[in-house]
């Protein structure tokens, strides 16, 4: 029997309840949590995709410019993104980049399966982290105010808790986005963009949350950018689902890759509820957080600052 189970819910570590209490904790938010909002991710969105570039026609002769030979080529392709690169400049070649924005819209559509789920964004804000999100979709946009969100010109001297930042853009204005291999490559070679990253990641305690290998830019920009780690100062954390009785192989295997960087995998058990047991995992370290940090006390000692200042003055 291993040493550790892979739990329901995972034990918070401490250097996430230390980085809650001095206000050092960074959350990098995935494509897995707008999932168990019942928002579909890459791999069907590149298959929505390749069946609408099946049905676009060549203007020379009528038809298809995906014969079912391609199809089935660009469909087998295991690289979601590559797909999406591909199956955009189809579209945008034939004068449907519009069809292109609308699937892709479509795609950040929850679907009422989920709806006990909708509120995990709610539930991540409790964490009262510094936000950096990779998801085009608006869904955690309504926890803060429209002047505080950021999508394009990322900065190192503007990191700011009250702020969300949308890294590789937001569907509210389409020139933002990043997905397509050349948009990533050029936002990851821009300096202000490198130095925003490195200033977070030296300064701050991150943990990566509804992240999967198919979102590695992160993770590629950690090695590339930063070349070894110190592996005895783990100080970043990663949440991975698993099936119980993985403990020795799958979950042995990810904390192999991602130590290199100096990330610790924090399992949590997927056998129940799948991909959305990540629901029932920040709900509970939201509560939990919440009831042993400084966060209440210190509350109530700046409220009770208020009240004794403005006490002081007269009526």
């Amino acid at each position: 029997m291993p040493d550790e189970l892979i739990l329901p819910i995972p034990i918070i570590p401490q250097k996430i309840r230390d980085a809650v209490n001095t206000k050092t904790l960074a959350i990098l938010v995935g494509a897995g949590v707008s999932r168990v909002m019942g928002c579909i991710g890459w791999d069907e969105l590149s298959r929505r995709l390749v069946k609408r570039c099946s049905l676009v026609k060549r203007p020379t002769n009528g038809l298809p410019y995906l014969n079912f030979r391609g199809t089935e080529i660009l469909g087998q392709y295991g690289d979601h993104k590559k797909t999406i690169t591909i199956c955009y400049d189809i579209l945008k070649d034939n004068g449907c980049e519009d069809v292109f924005f609308t699937e892709l819209e479509n795609s950040f559509i929850p679907d009422e399966e989920h709806s006990p789920y909708r509120d995990i964004y709610k539930q991540l804000y409790g964490l009262r982290g510094l936000f950096i999100t990779t998801n085009a979709d608006e869904h955690f946009d309504s926890h803060f105010n429209k002047d505080r969100i950021v999508y394009k010109n990322f900065q190192p001297d503007d990191i700011d808790p009250t702020k969300l930042y949308h890294i590789h853009g937001s569907i509210r204005e389409r020139e933002s986005l990043v997905f397509t291999l050349p948009g990533y490559i050029d936002r990851y070679r821009d300096d202000s963009f490198i130095q925003f990253l490195k200033q977070i990641f030296e300064s701050r305690t991150v943990l990566f949350v509804g992240y999967g290998m198919n979102e590695f830019e992160l993770l590629d920009f950690i090695i590339t950018k930063y070349g070894s780690v110190d592996t005895r100062e783990m100080k970043h954390f990663i949440l991975l689902a698993f099936y119980t009785g993985e403990e020795e192989t799958a979950l042995k295997f990810e904390e192999y890759y991602y130590k290199k960087m100096g990330i610790s995998v924090v399992p949590y058990q997927k056998d129940q509820n799948g991909h959305n047991q990540l629901y029932d995992v920040i709900k509970d370290w939201n509560s939990k957080i919440n009831q042993t940090s400084t966060y209440l006390y210190d509350s109530y000692k700046e409220i009770e600052e208020v009240v004794e200042h403005y006490g002081r003055w007269p009526s």
